[in-house]
């Protein structure tokens, strides 16, 4: 059986059958976001939907566990994909609650990312991608160092991104799929990214099947715990399979496939910066807003988003094919 296949149809079936369930309950709890400031909606709208996102992925991969074989090694480090996932998500739902102040969502990721670094998921040395020769990182501080910025950088990218409808969710979507694509076809050289598909593939169909009802018009929000879990398992997840993967793919993996929201995340922060204004506070300088202010429409500017992550995930894809030759 094609278990890869298989986690990602049951995860897409979790997520799309929890998802109206978790909306409920967030309406009873009045866990809801309010039009303004930098948010586009008009209507008060349901949060929580990470918890739909959440479980797919969790009960898929808890399930596979014991029938995929694989080494016996492997699975540490998704067990610490899977705790410390779990830390940044439940920051998430309280954040969702009672908006925790940036200082304290920073310091509940670099917990969570260190939680993650104790399970051996670090990145031990950068790729020139110019043959096929490794630069060392010499010393365990910098590799702490590197591996946390990176998974600050990309939890933080994904979250920014959460600002219309369905965007999120879909670029969370590509990425993974990606990523399962490239773990899968690797598998054969490297056993260890039998696992990175798995949890790949989960990921991908979790973000598929809550889109239903997140696609614009949306029904339901995933929030923080949404976008911040989204984004820290897809670092967690290329650390583990693409920074391991041959010289090209290390360098192509974070410029392409996480291109969109790293470019515009670091173009937010230099503007901000550029204009003294705090790095930390929301505005509306995200590419979708732009897009907005330039006459598209809601679903345009999404789809137009979309496009440029396939086009770049497209590319990674030729690099990835080409380095196996």
């Amino acid at each position: 059986m094609n278990w890869h296949l298989f986690a990602f149809v049951m995860a897409l079936a979790i997520s799309f059958v929890v998802t109206p369930w978790v909306r409920n309950l967030a309406i009873r709890l009045r866990v809801m976001v309010h039009p303004g400031g930098r948010r586009v909606h008009t209507r008060p709208m349901p949060l929580w939907g990470g918890i739909a996102i959440f479980a797919g992925y969790m009960l898929t991969c808890l399930a596979l566990m014991k029938v995929v074989g694989v080494r016996p090694g492997i699975w540490v480090p998704m067990l610490g994909v899977l705790v410390s996932g779990a830390v940044v998500f439940t920051m998430g739902l309280l954040d969702d609650m009672k908006e925790l102040s940036a200082a304290v969502q920073t310091g509940i990721i670099v917990g969570a990312a260190l939680i993650l670094m104790t399970f051996g998921v670090r990145i031990q040395y950068l790729s020139s991608p110019f043959g096929h020769v490794h630069m060392l990182i010499l010393g365990g501080v910098a590799s702490w160092i590197i591996t946390l910025c990176w998974i600050f950088a990309v939890t933080k990218t994904i979250d920014f991104m959460d600002g219309l409808d369905g965007l999120a969710a879909g670029i969370g979507a590509i990425a993974a799929g990606v990523l399962a694509i490239m773990s899968f076809y690797d598998a054969s050289r490297h056993p260890d990214q039998t696992l990175v598909a798995l949890m790949a593939a989960a990921l991908c169909g979790a973000c598929v099947g809550f889109l239903r009802y997140n696609f614009n018009p949306a029904k339901i929000f995933m929030g923080t715990g949404g976008s911040q879990f989204i984004g820290f398992t897809l670092a967690a997840i290329s650390i583990i399979g693409a920074f391991k993967a041959t010289a090209a793919i290390a360098i192509a993996l974070p410029i392409l496939v996480f291109g969109v929201p790293i470019f515009d995340g670091v173009f937010v922060m230099v503007r901000r910066f550029i204009k003294r204004q705090p790095i930390y506070v929301a505005d509306k300088s995200h590419l979708h807003h732009r897009l907005l202010k330039r006459g598209f429409s809601h679903k345009q500017a999404v789809i137009v988003i979309y496009g440029i992550c396939f086009v770049c995930s497209a590319a990674f894809l030729v690099i990835f094919w080409l380095s196996r030759r």
